[in-house]
């Protein structure tokens, strides 16, 4: 405690934290830590890369205990998630306040959130931002099928990332900006007009094959949002994303978008997206910017995800001030094309109504 800074002088002696309790996991040890006086666990959390090399650890992350004078130190010496997630059972019925998206560090399946919220993916180039996409897309497969579920696509890469599993996507834009542009309005318009229907009744949209919830998927945000040269284009896209981010997620039109670049004139609306995903990162301060500040002084340290694990992040939630370790599952391109082939129901492709299509 001394040597990490944590012992406090008071009236001419040293007073240092108290253990507590010491519960042995198979790859975490909990440490229950009694604070000093005027301490918070934001003190830990700031020296716990200090506390990892003192135990010998992987990581050291500080978490809130129950009573405001003590603090959880998880001290991680293996690393659960080092092997590749396979593809999880798709849900007969997708459960959209937890949908199976990959794997926790205690081993258990992590249950993402959609209901009432927007999600952000940032990481670098190869850091797996696919493996999200896709997790995401698979745990709402059934309800593709159903016609409970709406998937939305947008690539603006031509295709590349997206294109393979396009079935999926009721709507599919990956060539034609103007398209893409009209499909966000489409969305916001529809967020729009259900927000009037439920205005006085409801909080949150029930989503029904009628009213099916929408989940709006945007590979590359800023080919969109910063790097598209048609001003015309680009503001009313920005427009309409602005009107989808902030009313959207109580009337069932969600937004899942994928970005490398985290910074604020290429993401202006960052803020407006509730749950955030980092993926592996090139700088330690865009762990901050991307997640909140304090985010890596908690624990994410997304700048330390090697790249030979890929798909590997730290999901926050708006309000919740723990991240959360997590590795997405990983679909093979053959994969991808089975769930389409077996799920999919592609409609409309750049605006152009498919032969055939219901």
């Amino acid at each position: 405690m001394v040597t990490a800074r944590l012992a406090v002088a008071f009236d001419s002696h040293t007073v240092l934290p108290v253990l507590r309790r010491v519960r042995c996991g198979a790859g975490v040890d909990v440490v229950t830590v009694r604070m000093v006086t005027g301490q918070i666990p934001e003190d830990f959390a700031r020296v716990a890369e200090r506390l990892a090399h003192t135990f010998g650890v992987r990581q050291v992350k500080a978490v809130p205990g129950p009573r405001p004078d003590v603090v959880l130190l998880h001290l991680y010496r293996g690393d659960p998630l080092a092997k590749v997630v396979r593809p999880l059972p798709v849900p007969a019925v997708p459960e959209f306040t937890a949908l199976p998206v990959g794997r926790q560090e205690d081993g258990e399946v992590y249950p993402l959130r959609l209901f009432g919220t927007q999600v952000l993916v940032v990481g670098a180039t190869g850091a797996g931002k696919g493996s999200v996409i896709w997790s995401i897309v698979r745990s709402l497969a059934a309800g593709v099928t159903s016609g409970l579920v709406q998937v939305w696509g947008l690539d603006p890469k031509g295709g590349m990332e997206l294109g393979i599993g396009a079935p999926m996507f009721a709507r599919f834009a990956c060539k034609d900006y103007a398209a893409m542009c009209e499909l966000v309005e489409e969305a916001a318009s529809v967020a729009r007009e259900r927000a009037g229907k439920l205005r006085g009744r409801t909080r949150q949209h029930t989503p029904t094959v009628d009213e099916p919830l929408i989940v709006l998927v945007i590979d590359e945000l800023a080919n969109l949002t910063a790097y598209l040269t048609d001003r015309q284009l680009k503001d009313r896209i920005k427009a309409a994303l602005s009107i989808l981010l902030s009313q959207g997620r109580a009337v069932g039109v969600h937004v899942v978008a994928a970005i490398q670049d985290p910074r604020k004139e290429v993401l202006p609306f960052r803020d407006l997206f509730p749950t955030r995903i980092g993926l592996r990162l090139t700088e330690p301060a865009q762990v901050d910017l991307v997640l909140g500040d304090g985010m890596r002084d908690r624990g994410a340290l997304c700048d330390r995800i090697p790249k030979s694990l890929p798909g590997v992040g730290f999901v926050v939630l708006d309000g919740d001030p723990t991240p959360m370790r997590v590795r997405f599952s990983y679909l093979t391109d053959d994969e991808i094309r089975d769930m389409a082939q077996t799920y999919g129901r592609l409609r409309v492709i750049d605006g152009e109504i498919l032969d055939g299509a219901a």
